[in-house]
């Protein structure tokens, strides 16, 4: 064998001795990041306590509306004949009206520059619909789903919240739901996000400062969401279709 098959197969081993390396570090990676984000879910589910139904007497860190949550009298007023209610929303948020041609949803985006402080600026909507039967959460079924009931304004609602992470995203929805004139009223808030400020700045003080700053954020948000439902009013008689 001569120098230069040896040289190769040298260089060959030294090669591939780097490649299982640096694969080794990025599974470990990747199951740091992922027990990370689990961690993260299970520790905002700490307070819930789920029986073997899968229903909570209460939802993780989630401040539901009380008889005292009211709306703001400087909010914009919105009817909507064809679901059946009106509402009072921030004139800030982006209003879609449910039309013929759509489904029957209402939808509210919150403008991601006025609720949110960089660099973790979630797209945020919330939706209300009206339709014979419940839709679907967005989030699926799972382990971070949790339920509760609360009475607001003589309606009883369910509420229904749900945590999810994947692929350095973070998906979170509130859900609230009253029946009457055999009609489900549903309103869902839907948040998508990063997961984290440690995908934008290094350093754990840093992190911190900025993941706290977005607590913050979704707690206005959620805080918008609960005045919105103790503003919800019914019409006496379904008008959907």
């Amino acid at each position: 064998m001569n120098k230069f098959v040896r040289f190769l197969i040298i260089v060959i081993l030294i090669l591939a001795a780097i490649g299982v390396f640096f694969g080794v570090q990025t599974m470990i990676a990747t199951k740091r990041s992922n027990e990370q984000a689990t961690q993260t879910i299970s520790e905002s589910l700490a307070t819930s306590t789920v029986d073997g139904t899968g229903q909570s007497d209460n939802i993780y860190k989630l401040d539901l509306p009380t008889a005292t949550t009211t709306a703001p009298t400087t909010w914009k007023n919105y009817t909507s004949n064809r679901l059946g209610l009106s509402i009072a929303y921030p004139s800030n948020l982006v209003l879609s009206p449910p039309s013929a041609s759509s489904s029957n949803v209402l939808t509210l985006d919150f403008p991601k520059e006025v609720y949110f402080h960089w660099p973790l600026q979630d797209e945020v909507v919330l939706s209300i619909s009206a339709s014979q039967s419940c839709p679907p959460m967005l989030i699926p079924a799972g382990p971070f789903v949790s339920t509760t009931t609360f009475s607001l304004n003589g309606y009883s609602f369910t509420a229904i919240a749900g945590d999810d992470a994947a692929a350095g995203n973070r998906y979170q929805e509130i859900v609230y739901e009253t029946h009457a004139n055999d009609t489900c009223y549903h309103i869902s808030l839907f948040d998508h996000g990063v997961n984290g400020a440690g995908f934008y700045v290094e350093g754990q003080a840093l992190i911190k400062k900025y993941d706290d700053q977005h607590e913050k954020d979704m707690a206005v948000i959620i805080s918008i969401l609960n005045s919105i439902t103790s503003s919800l009013r019914l019409q006496s008689k379904n008008v959907v279709q």
